[in-house]
């Protein structure tokens, strides 16, 4: 089936997982939201909930989030999963999370839906034909057309032969996971065996929609290879903020964005380190919230992530420039809105996926951020809530 729906919904409960609050608390959020905020002064921590490790859901393994969007409608959440078909067919799942503006109280999964390649069929996994595999990232429920639009990275490997190139992408699909279109992908993005365009798992990895849903924006990771060196302890780098038609699904404009350089240097120092765009949240059609993530293997702490507030009313549109390392431009500006690192938050994991939710009581919006596990047991997949304070 491409669609399960369990009979019940999965609860997860207990001590660490209490029963959802009942729709009539008066501290319960306000699902009539009339759009998201267009500025964002700070954010409040409110509370943390985990998700077990592996837990089962459906026959599913839960895990691998990497991104999260809300809907006002139903006052649910969509999550993409980026098992790329390693451990059960590419997917998102659908939940509900209860909170106030005290505490964050519970988690309930209510659905998984398998999303499928154009021709209906499942994507293959890694071992079955590495030639067609995808990195799956993010997620966008879209009011207008009751569609979601989702991510892939794509996949660059020169160390096999043939060389694995498969281009990273925005597709819009139903929400019973079947395909409906494709959004346009410049030549300057693609995958090559060379050392241009895309680089692995540094593509296409958050994105969102414009209030209004004219625009949808998305970024590059990490930047492509014209545009500079990755970033590194000591080493800022470039990457690009891209502006879409949603109607048109057409590029129509890219922005330069600055990364930090990583915050710690690896340890030891030949380790594995980057810092990269990792989800983008649209407050306006010119000004975003930006998560940047940085890693380093062996530092402490291993994870770093900070909030940005951009605007690109006055960045200058560098579709045309085929490589930013010695080009001319005014970047989009960057305002630190938050550093997890202050939080007080005991562990700050792999954090990728980031959306408003519904106003709290209050008349403020929440905001909610959930991490990436990579399936693997020395990490977590953490929920975490937010008030915004305008």
């Amino acid at each position: 089936m491409n669609k399960l729906f369990p009979a019940p919904a999965l609860l997860l409960a207990a001590a660490a997982f209490p029963l959802l609050l009942s729709c009539d608390d008066d501290d319960a959020p306000d699902t009539d939201t009339a759009g998201p905020p267009t500025s964002v002064a700070s954010l409040r921590f409110i509370g943390e909930k985990l998700v077990p490790f592996k837990q089962d859901y459906q026959g599913t393994t839960l895990g691998g989030f990497s991104g999260i969007d809300y809907r006002p409608d139903n006052n649910s959440y969509y999550l993409m999963c980026d098992d790329p078909a390693n451990l059960q067919p590419v997917r998102y799942y659908t939940a509900n999370l209860a909170f106030d503006a005290s505490s964050f109280t519970g988690i309930t999964f209510t659905g998984v839906t398998t999303i499928k390649r154009p021709d209906g069929s499942n994507f293959p996994s890694v071992a079955a034909d590495r030639n067609n595999v995808i990195d799956p990232e993010g997620i966008r429920y879209d009011a207008a057309t009751k569609h979601i639009i989702w991510s892939s990275e794509g996949v660059r490997n020169v160390a096999v032969t043939p060389a694995v190139l498969t281009n990273p992408f925005l597709r819009e699909a139903n929400l019973d996971g079947t395909h409906v279109a494709e959004f346009a992908l410049p030549p300057i993005f693609q995958m090559k065996a060379t050392d241009n365009g895309s680089r692995s798992n540094g593509s296409f990895e958050g994105m969102s929609i414009s209030p209004g849903g004219k625009f949808l924006f998305t970024a590059q990771e990490e930047p492509i290879y014209e545009d500079g060196p990755r970033a590194a302890f000591g080493v800022t780098s470039t990457t690009r903020i891209v502006k879409y038609d949603k109607a048109t699904r057409q590029v129509v404009g890219q922005y330069a964005y600055k990364l930090d350089a990583v915050h710690k240097e690896p340890v030891p120092s030949t380790q594995f380190q980057l810092n990269g765009v990792v989800e983008v949240l649209a407050l306006s059609e010119t000004k975003l919230l930006v998560m940047e993530r940085s890693f380093a293997v062996g530092a402490t702490p291993d994870y770093l992530v900070r909030i940005y507030e951009i605007d690109l009313a006055a960045a200058t549109d560098v579709s045309s420039v085929a490589g930013l390392q010695s080009a001319t431009y005014t970047p989009v500006t960057k305002r630190l809105v938050l550093d997890l690192a202050t939080t007080g938050i005991a562990r700050v994991d792999n954090l990728e996926g980031m959306t408003f939710g519904p106003k709290l009581a209050n008349g403020h919006y929440s905001l909610i951020m959930v991490s990436d596990d990579n399936f693997g047991a020395s990490q977590i997949s953490q929920f975490l809530a937010f008030e915004v304070m305008p």
